[in-house]
């Protein structure tokens, strides 16, 4: 038989010729290590090369775990830079603490060496549980493109971070927050910060927001893709304070005029200094909202969708905080004459 006939059946395969001879001395060498007869059998011998064959494929596949976060990272690149810069930072930070991670195939790694991955290169319980997110992430990638049978991540689980105690403000607390938004040099943030407390948006997507967003009519504010921080589209309705503020100061804006004023994160820090905040911890808007929307509509399932969460339990154990908080306080904090304060002294 010709070279070129060779060639032809090995196509389908993938294997070059030279390929081919290599594994079939390595057959040959498996047989004598399993003492087997040198007598050839069809049977015995097909059954080899075809595993052989398919254990070369595999191989074959599969790839460097340095080259999957490469792509994994490529594929994350519409996501927020941030997100994405702490994802290729946390995968770097392996590579850089384990000698030799970077050139080995995602096939052959398991579960237990994981583990210890994380273990050895992020000490606290918070930053094993992110890295355990990434982590997962990049082998469902993995397992995805085929260049993994499995996620070896999926069964290891770390014990969960003690979180702090969530920050909402109290009635009074929000009071002296919208007061100090009538005042005329922070007036420009009062529809921000509407949305921020009444209608749980981050201060980063908030500024990517502009009056288009906001559907009047139909009493919502659309996020989409291009404005969150997960990157899943969401939608929030407009209740009576919300309604009630941006009716007023979004009347005859223009649909691609942003909702944020110029230089808000600076001007967004000195509202809340000005507000008796001194100190500040991230999301205290959003956790309010949260809070005061479960405790008035008791409806997790519509909270868990407005505020973009995947799971209620990171809705449950992040972002709720019902310690004092009443009926009649909720009831007030989703009343319209609260979106009266912030546009009036009275």
């Amino acid at each position: 038989m010709k070279k070129a006939e060779y060639e032809a059946l090995l196509e389908p395969t993938g294997l070059s010729l030279m390929e081919c001879v290599c594994l079939g001395k390595s057959l040959s060498e498996q047989r004598r290590a399993l003492r087997m007869s040198p007598r050839l059998s069809l049977v015995r011998d097909a059954n080899l090369y075809g595993e052989g064959l398919r254990s070369w494929a595999l191989t074959r596949k599969s790839c460097s775990f340095r080259e999957a976060v490469r792509l994994h990272v490529e594929r994350k690149r519409g996501r927020r830079g941030r997100t994405l810069g702490e994802c290729r930072g946390m995968l770097l930070r392996m590579m850089r603490a384990v000698p030799g991670l970077g050139r080995r195939k995602v096939r052959g790694i398991t579960g237990s060496q994981c583990r210890d991955l994380i273990e050895q290169v992020f000490p606290t319980a918070s930053t094993r549980a992110k890295a355990r997110r990434i982590l997962h992430s990049l082998f469902e990638t993995a397992r995805r493109n085929g260049w993994c049978d499995s996620n070896p991540v999926a069964n290891v689980q770390f014990d969960p971070a003690v979180e702090a105690t969530i920050s909402i403000l109290t009635l009074r607390q929000t009071k002296s927050l919208l007061r100090t938004l009538a005042r005329p040099e922070h007036a420009p943030c009062t529809a921000a910060v509407g949305l921020m407390l009444w209608a749980g948006v981050r201060p980063d997507e908030v500024a990517r927001l502009t009056w288009g967003d906001v559907d009047l009519a139909e009493r919502v504010v659309y996020l989409s893709p291009k404005h969150t921080k997960t990157g899943g589209a969401r939608q929030v309705s407009l209740r009576a304070p919300l309604l009630h503020v941006l009716r007023a100061v979004g009347a005859g804006a223009e649909k691609t005029t942003r909702i944020t004023p110029p230089n808000w994160t600076r001007r967004w820090k000195r509202l809340r200094r000005a507000a008796g905040f001194a100190q500040w911890r991230p999301d205290t808007l959003r956790h309010t909202f949260a809070s005061y929307h479960f405790k008035h509509f008791k409806d997790p399932t519509l909270l868990q969708w407005e505020m973009g969460h995947r799971s209620m339990e990171h809705l449950r154990s992040r972002y709720l905080n019902l310690k004092g908080l009443t009926a009649a306080d909720a009831r007030k904090f989703w009343s319209a004459e609260w979106g009266a304060l912030p546009l009036n002294m009275e």
